[in-house]
């Protein structure tokens, strides 16, 4: 007897074992998504990440839309509470592009209207939505549009932290000068309205830089149309905007002037003045083609910016320039090298380092076989200071492209990308910090892995040193919808201990409550078989 009860026993808790274990498993990877010694880190710490605040993010992210038809071009900006909004271009009417919003919480909760807040849905196609916070919980979101069914115009629309579109139905115009105007970008004024530039062909002979403000009512503030930025000879297109602090703006654009593109800049200030040399000030003039620029506030009312360049005549190079809020240039003339590695460094992104100098990142194919990520930290002096052009963010195999970066508040900097490592694109990210370590799990962290295609990320600063990044995904096949994470870092405590371990801590009480339930039970059964036999 002694003995089968003791088998009994035996083989019932082997049996639980079996079963509670994967179990545990999954309850912990909700937890976290992994707990690895950084090899990278001079400090050796242990770093621990979830996907999650309060585990509320479902993994493999949050659905923005999964409405019916393609869902594009996600934009996001903060809400100013841990949480975020985001924009896209949607084609759930099937005949057009509308611009549609929604806002997700800190926590992952969606908080307007499911699959979605209708921001314009006029005839014809709306396009290439930017964005901007509007400093209140809401945001300013502007865009391409076709309404006239003549040439583009751009528009745009407030949605407050409620969900409700604030100023005229489908939006206010900003320009509907002659031609095309296209392509937007936004930058807040810093009292509830915004700041947009365009490229403009309303002189029918080339593209030009106009910008214009709109204030918290909606109203526009500047000449009717736009003010001009540069209206020189040959194109001006693809401008960038930051804000100067003083509640104007710093404008970028890719220069044609010349016998081959360049770099200009120009400011304009609150009340639609610009402050520097007429049509801009060349931030790089050097031999053959600079393209692609993007730019960040340095701080003291000026920007650093940063371009792809072509001045070797063999191959793409990472540049950069800053200018000050007066329209001097402060570095080296042309700009100073961010990395001039062998092949092509392209597409580069930057970020404040909260003193004085940027994070910049980019796609880079020096390993000759596919493209991996870098990046590079450039201080308020010019100087780079981290590895001979760039440490590398991401060296997975295939390629690894369109990175976006954000400050982790810390000094250090966010960065996600599309990622092919796998049979499908994936999203990753990786956290480098302002000494040059990167800090999570060797060629970064997966943010979504779901089956099929997720591509273009894009990325904020969220609260306590995490991020919220959004993207296209295909996971349905049938169209892309929009998804959403948070990825954070969880504290650790002393010099390199873990938090408070919830993974350990699920794995006990798992594992101590399956056996109490399976010891109650074989009690239970013991005292009624005693009974039987008595």
């Amino acid at each position: 007897m002694k003995k089968k009860t003791i088998k009994i026993v035996i083989l019932t808790l082997l049996i639980i074992s079996v079963i509670d274990l994967p179990i545990t498993a999954a309850l912990v990877g909700q937890y976290s998504l992994g707990i690895k010694t950084n090899e990278n880190s001079t400090s050796n710490k242990i770093e621990k990440l979830q996907l999650s605040a309060a585990n509320t993010w479902p993994l493999n992210g949050r659905a923005i839309s999964t409405e019916k038809n393609d869902q594009w071009y996600p934009q996001i900006c903060s809400d100013g509470a841990g949480g975020a909004i985001i924009t896209w271009e949607d084609e759930r009417n099937g005949l057009h592009g509308d611009i549609y919003a929604q806002s997700v919480n800190s926590t992952g909760d969606v908080q307007w209207t499911v699959d979605g807040v209708a921001i314009c849905t006029e005839n014809d196609t709306q396009g290439a939505p930017q964005i901007s916070d509007d400093g209140a919980g809401g945001a300013i979101i502007t865009w391409n549009d076709y309404r006239s069914g003549l040439n583009y115009d751009i528009y745009a629309q407030k949605i407050n932290s409620a969900g409700n579109t604030i100023w005229n139905v489908n939006g206010t115009e900003i320009s509907i000068a002659d031609d095309d105007q296209v392509i937007p970008q936004i930058s807040s004024d810093q009292a509830g309205g915004a700041i947009i530039t365009w490229n403009d062909y309303r002189s029918v002979s080339n593209y030009d830089i106009y910008v214009q403000k709109i204030d918290s009512t909606g109203n526009v503030k500047w000449i009717a149309n736009g003010t001009d930025i540069c209206t020189e000879s040959g194109n001006q297109i693809f401008p960038q905007i930051c804000s100067d602090g003083a509640g104007g703006a710093i404008i970028t654009w890719e220069d044609s002037r010349g016998l081959h593109t360049d770099i200009y800049a120009q400011r304009i200030d609150s009340t639609g003045n610009v402050k520097w040399t007429a049509n801009g000030v060349a931030i790089s003039t050097a031999n053959n083609t600079q393209w692609y620029t993007q730019l960040c506030s340095d701080g003291a009312g000026g920007a650093i910016i940063t371009w792809v360049d072509y001045r070797s005549g063999t191959n793409y190079d990472i540049y950069a320039q800053r200018i000050d809020t007066t329209g001097d240039v402060k570095w080296t003339v042309d700009g100073v090298a961010i990395s001039t590695a062998v092949d092509n460094q392209e597409i580069p992104q930057i970020c404040s380092d909260g003193a004085g100098g940027a994070i910049i990142t980019w796609k880079d194919y020096s390993s000759g076989s596919n493209y991996d990520i870098y990046a590079q930290r450039i201080d308020s002096t010019g100087d780079v200071k981290w590895a001979a052009d760039g440490v590398v963010i991401c060296m997975a195999k295939d390629n690894q492209v369109f990175p976006q970066i954000c400050s982790d508040g810390a000094g250090g900097a966010i960065i996600t990308w599309d990622d092919s490592r796998s049979e499908w694109n994936d999203i990753y990210a990786q956290r480098i910090d302002s000494a040059g370590n990167v800090k999570w799990m060797t060629d970064g962290v997966a943010i979504c892995n779901a089956t099929f295609s997720q591509r273009h990320p894009q990325i904020i600063s969220g609260e306590d040193e995490d991020a919220i990044i959004t993207w296209l995904d295909k996971r349905s096949w049938v169209d892309y919808d929009i998804y959403a994470q948070l990825i954070k870092e969880l504290p650790l405590n002393g010099d390199g201990d873990e938090g408070f371990p919830f993974g350990i801590l699920i794995t006990v009480v798992s594992i101590v409550g399956g056996v109490a339930i399976v010891s109650i039970i074989i009690v239970f059964i013991l005292k009624k078989r005693r009974k039987y036999e008595q």
